[in-house]
């Protein structure tokens, strides 16, 4: 395979943080197992192109000026100039880049690979834990890094506290972040039985508020008091990233007692290298971060066994699986008694040996590199299919008459009827639906017609004919945004889309259809289907009320009128989807309403359906109790037949998950409920 990774952080030249740390493990590690890697990362003094441990590794110089934007900018230039040569000269098939920074962005329109998007810790998130001002450039990041994830073609995620706010903030659903950690180094950090361990506590990270270190200065105060010859050693950089934009460093010291200065001791930012002697020379390793997605620095010290404190506001707690290791985010006081806890701890026990076990084993590099690839296979399989549909997709714009660069495809829905894309183009978004099945267009035509002539709003295709392409049939429709889901249908409203006057020249196709299903099921013996008891109660039914007069009607019904097929837009109800426009009685749609909209937990709501059957009345008196009784069971019986006929076919098979989202047991459940009420009436 060939993997391209993207971020200005790359050991040792930028080894700035997390990021640089996995990026560096999972590469190597993908190289040691014989896969092509490349990596695109910052360059500090000049442009750079060489291989090291099997990695492919570009270095990309920018030069700082006063302008931090046209920097942030100029870079992410290079870095698309960069992976435009790479995809072109065909040495890359994936990418995969963090959230933050959003590297890739300017690449977006010349991408033709699938792009991995991995959470680290996104700009929106790091802000709310940092209160100092990232800089001017800070609505730009934003903006990419919101485009970037939603431009992805897969997410993974180290944590499952991350993507929990990553689906709170942005709104992605759960099922499109997938959670894998990031696999531990397992060479360079290890136990050291030649390194004694002194009277010392440790912490390793940024010196900034969302690392924690506000709080520990504070908690120091109470540990201390209680071991004034304990050392307290800080290693990471010095930032002003803090509520008061001071070097953090000197923050600290004006909460620390003056007293006990001199127990702590700040190292400064050092070598990775270095720091496995720390890890193996302390007792306790205190992470007290605000938040922190999955911090690297954790899964070092695991394995080298030193006891650790960590918080409960970031994936510490999923990786540590330690309840006594956890303090309350933000509390100094519950801070300094997990501190004192474990310091304690570790003067009896100085090993913590499960943590060792546990690095080794679920953060082992093969194990987590080897799902990584599993993944990375998958989303190539799927987006090379996806690019497919997507080039037909185009195709279906064009003779649309819609010739629009398409910017992103999505799949809204699918089933065995058919596909629902979502189509974002230069100039406007459109809904695409891919027909899997012969469809009345004509029909469902003439129901727009009637419906607009009388006020009712539709959403009908931009297409004046039914598009036939590569063997299926499509309809492009104008998107309309419609976020509100619970809007108020009024029984009025229902009322106008019953009465709205819908004579057809047609003969009744509904009927029909039900008889060929009906002339298949009632031939089924009780020994050739397990359903051989509903089947019989169903079409024993559909023989008594088949010859009615009201299943002669010649009237057009929308054929589906449930709340999800009416959306609201501009203070105004549409409807959508007449992909089941038929043939049939005047009161049919009035019978799929009841069904569709007045159904709560599985039972009727009869009190609605005697008020619309009442009103209904009232305007239409050529019908009577019975012909409503009757449409109601009919409707009930067609979904029935047709769900039996299909699975005698072997064309579904109704007791898979999918048709369990739509159980053909609620339908006969209410069916004879309905019959129940009816004769208790």
């Amino acid at each position: 395979m060939k993997i391209c990774l993207v971020h200005e952080e790359y050991p040792e030249e930028t080894n700035f943080g997390g990021i640089a740390t996995y990026q560096k493990n999972i590469a190597e590690e993908y190289a040691k197992s014989g896969h092509d890697v490349y990596v695109i990362c910052r360059g500090l003094q000049t442009d750079q192109n060489y291989i090291e441990n099997g990695v492919n590794i570009t270095r990309i110089f920018v030069s700082k000026t006063d302008n931090q934007i046209e920097d942030y900018i100029e870079y992410r230039k290079r870095v698309a100039e960069k992976l435009r040569q790479l995809q072109n000269e065909n040495k890359i098939e994936i990418i995969e880049v963090p959230d933050w920074g959003a590297e890739t962005v300017l690449f977006e329109p010349d991408r033709q690979i699938p792009l991995i998007v991995r959470l680290h810790t996104p700009l929106e998130v790091w802000l709310k834990y940092n209160k100092n001002n990232f800089g001017a450039i800070t609505d730009m990041m934003l903006e990419w890094e919101e485009k970037m994830l939603r431009a992805a073609d897969f997410v993974t995620c180290c944590s499952h506290a991350l993507k929990k706010m990553i689906v709170e903030d942005f709104q992605i659903p759960e099922n499109e972040i997938y959670v894998c950690p990031n696999p531990a180094n397992i060479t360079n950090f290890y136990r050291d039985e030649t390194i004694e361990k002194q009277d010392a506590i440790v912490f390793i990270g940024s010196l900034e508020e969302r690392k924690g270190v506000i709080v520990l200065a504070h908690a120091l105060n109470v540990f201390f008091e209680k071991f004034p010859n304990t050392k307290a050693i800080l290693i990471g950089k010095d930032t002003d990233r803090n509520s008061r934009n001071i070097s953090t460093k000197e923050y600290i010291y004006s909460i620390v007692e003056d007293k006990y200065h001199s127990n702590v001791e700040f190292l400064g930012q050092l070598p990775n290298s270095n720091l496995n002697f720390y890890l193996n020379a302390s007792r306790v390793a205190v992470f007290p971060s605000l938040f922190d997605n999955f911090p690297y620095v954790v899964l070092e010290s695991m394995l080298t066994g030193i006891h650790i404190v960590g918080s409960r506001n970031s994936g510490m707690p999923e990786m540590l699986e330690d309840e006594a290791s956890i303090y309350e985010t933000g509390d100094a006081e519950s801070l300094a008694k997990v501190i004192e806890r474990k310091y304690c701890l570790s003067l009896e026990e100085p090993i913590c040996s499960k943590n060792i076990i546990r690095a080794k084993t679920v953060y082992h590099p093969t194990n987590v590199c080897k799902n990584n690839i599993k993944i990375y296979q998958t989303v190539i399989h799927n987006y090379t299919s996806v690019q497919h549909e997507i080039n037909s997709l185009k195709k279906i714009l064009i003779l649309a008459g819609l010739n629009s660069n398409i910017l992103s495809c999505s799949i809204e829905k699918g089933g065995v009827a058919n596909i629902v894309f979502k189509v974002v183009t230069e100039k406007d978004i459109y809904i695409i639906k891919k027909y899997l099945y012969h469809y009345h267009f004509h029909l469902s035509q003439k129901l727009y017609d009637i419906y607009e002539k009388n006020g009712i709003g539709v959403i009908k295709p931009i297409n004046h004919e039914l598009i036939e392409y590569e063997n299926f049939t499509y309809n492009v429709f104008e998107y309309k945004d419609h976020e509100n889901r619970n809007f108020e249908i009024s029984s009025d409203y229902l009322l106008s889309l019953i009465t709205t006057p819908r004579r057809a020249d047609e003969q009744p196709d509904l009927i029909k259809k039900c008889y060929q299903y009906y002339e298949r099921l009632k031939n089924i013996h009780c020994d050739e289907s397990s359903l051989y008891s509903e089947i019989s109660y169903v079409t024993h039914l559909f023989s008594k009320i088949k010859d009615e007069e009201i299943f002669k009607e010649q009237f057009l019904n929308h054929g589906d009128l449930s709340r999800d097929n009416m959306i609201y837009s501009d203070d105004k109800i549409y409807l959508i989807d007449f992909d089941e426009t038929t043939v049939s009685s005047f009161l049919y749609d009035f019978a799929v309403i009841v069904v569709k909209q007045f159904v709560n937990h599985d039972r009727f709501d009869f009190k609605k359906y005697e008020e619309l059957k009442d009103k209904l009345m009232n305007q239409h008196s050529e019908y009577k109790e019975k012909d409503f009784v009757n449409i109601i069971e009919f409707y009930l019986v067609k979904i029935l037949m047709e769900k039996f006929y299909f699975h005698e076919l072997g064309k579904i098979n109704l007791f898979s998950k999918k048709q369990q989202e739509d159980n053909y047991q609620k339908y006969y459940r209410l069916l004879s409920d309905f019959d129940k009420y009816e004769n208790n009436k």
